[in-house]
């Protein structure tokens, strides 16, 4: 039998990891939600808003969002042609985030945040096929696409159901939308070619999207220490700089000549 080629190699450990990492979903499941996960640290009212900044502070999403549908309209930035709808998808998801996480953070309860995570995870799916597309394969995003979608909507509803079922639902299926990306990204950054300049940028996104999820869980913490600003609210600001990342990324980026060596 004929060896692997070095490509085949980097493909089969990527696919080796998501397996490891679903069956470890799978034995340690069900994976439930913290507690006093509805008890933010600042719930302040302002306005007549109740937590008035985990409110406002999803406002970044928003103009991220508008940004970026705003650039992919000009037809001016370098895509990938397998997968152009699923560029503006991306802010598109974004903005729906900010609706969704207002509507959420407005009234924070099991049904509000389900439509919150939503969102969310259409994001995460989105540019994690686009990476995939120009990195690994340049028809793996357009197949993976909708099966992705299917199943990271119907996670968020599973981890729903069966909160109402036990009052902390099953949280395994949602987590892997999120888990596989954030590994499988630094590892295809580095060990894969792009036809693209900026790769840089989805770094950038990566590491601020690590850091606002720190943030999140020092809520209490940072807002102790600030005295004025929550841990979940700078989340919010931070995941939205990460998206400002991506959008920077699009924008400038060129496109490779076939002579030129991608690898950096």
């Amino acid at each position: 039998m004929a060896k692997l080629s070095s490509y085949h190699k980097k493909v089969t450990g990527l696919i080796v990891i998501a397996a490891v990492l679903t069956l470890a979903a799978i034995i340690f499941s069900p994976i439930k939600q913290s507690g006093n996960f509805y008890n933010y640290a600042d719930q302040r009212m302002f306005f007549s808003i109740p937590n008035f900044w985990n409110v406002i502070s999803n406002l970044p999403f928003l103009y991220v969002g508008l940004k970026g549908l705003q650039l992919f309209r000009k037809r001016s930035v370098a895509i990938e042609p397998n997968i152009a709808l699923q560029y503006p998808f991306f802010f598109f998801a974004l903005m729906l985030a900010f609706f969704a996480s207002s509507y959420y953070h407005l009234t924070p309860n099991d049904f509000t945040l389900m439509f919150d995570r939503i969102p969310i995870t259409l994001a995460f799916i989105a540019l994690y096929c686009i990476m995939l597309t120009e990195f690994v394969s340049r028809d793996a995003g357009r197949w993976l696409f909708f099966p992705m979608i299917v199943y990271g909507f119907l996670s968020v509803v599973y981890w729903y159901i069966t909160t109402l079922q036990n009052g902390r639902g099953d949280m395994s299926a949602y987590v892997l939308i999120q888990v596989i990306p954030i590994i499988h990204i630094p590892i295809i950054l580095y060990f894969f070619c792009s036809r693209f300049t900026h790769r840089q940028y989805y770094l950038y996104a990566l590491i601020a999207y690590v850091l606002s999820k720190w943030a999140e869980s020092n809520d209490d913490e940072i807002y102790a220490l600030l005295g004025g600003m929550s841990g979940h609210s700078i989340k919010h600001v931070i995941a939205a700089m990460g998206a400002y990342f991506i959008y920077i990324g699009f924008r400038d980026r060129k496109r490779y000549s076939s002579k030129t060596s991608q690898r950096k």
